[in-house]
């Protein structure tokens, strides 16, 4: 059975790459499971994703995983549903005996663009977005330090979940891309036909390009005064994510339970 998963902040274009999936493994690529019974079975709930960013990938986080292990019966499983690795897909993936034949699809986009996403949408004004499909500065467990983005008022939160997940991404590769394959994605440059054609390529698939068309994006555009002021903040930001999460790994960071 091969399994593919992303490591990814939403927003990020993982509805896209859902339907490119669909489309070029002809399969039924899964964005995120919604149904009312989904959740806590399929799709990680509210306390999930709460108990892995504060305590870890601990015996209820797993419990989880093996529901949601259990539902898989297709030869070929895609899900692109972006909360997976914030709430232990990684850590329970290696663990188990899909951990062979799964790729995870780390896919990024311009943090100036999501960042303004987030924002226009009004991501973070209430704390149960974060808590269900995010992640929030206030959790025990984390890389980047929430006071780097303090004087940044109202942006602060979605900044720092930017560069958190940058640096999650980073955490994965570093401590598990030996076991585990990894792919890496730009969502400006898979969206174009050249991008497409070279990821098909690191997925070992032979096909005719088939490209959709963008989804799931914003109706409302962006003020040009907050994409100028979050830009300033994104050009002024210099984090080495390779050092830290190195340093990070190097001084007993994990999300194992303490």
């Amino acid at each position: 059975m091969k399994t593919y998963f992303t490591i990814t902040a939403g927003r990020t274009g993982s509805n896209w790459l859902a339907n490119f999936l669909s489309l070029n493994l002809q399969v039924q690529a899964i964005h995120e499971p919604l149904g009312i019974d989904d959740f806590g079975v399929k799709m990680p709930d509210i306390r999930t994703m709460r108990s892995f960013n504060n305590y870890g990938n601990n015996e209820f986080v797993q419990s989880f995983w093996k529901r949601k292990f259990d539902t898989l019966s297709d030869s070929t499983y895609v899900e692109t549903n972006h909360t997976l690795a914030k709430c232990g897909l990684v850590e329970n993936i290696a663990e188990s005996n899909l951990s062979d034949d799964t790729t995870l699809i780390v896919l990024k986009r311009d943090i100036v663009k999501q960042c303004v996403s987030y924002l226009v949408r009004g991501d973070f004004g209430n704390i149960t977005i974060p808590w269900q499909w995010y992640l929030h500065p206030s959790y025990k467990i984390k890389i980047i330090p929430p006071k780097i983005f303090h004087g940044a008022g109202g942006l602060a939160t979605p900044l720092w979940y930017c560069y958190e997940m940058l640096a999650r991404q980073e955490y994965y590769r570093q401590k598990y891309s030996d076991r585990i394959k990894m792919v890496e994605i730009n969502l400006e440059e898979v969206t174009k036909e050249e991008g497409a054609s070279k990821f098909l390529e690191c997925l070992d698939i032979k096909t005719e390009i088939k490209l959709p068309p963008p989804s799931n994006q914003n109706k409302s555009k962006a003020p040009e005064q907050l994409v100028t002021k979050i830009s300033k903040i994104v050009g002024a930001v210099k984090l080495d994510m390779e050092r830290i999460v190195k340093k990070e790994i190097a001084d007993g960071f994990s999300f194992d339970p303490k």
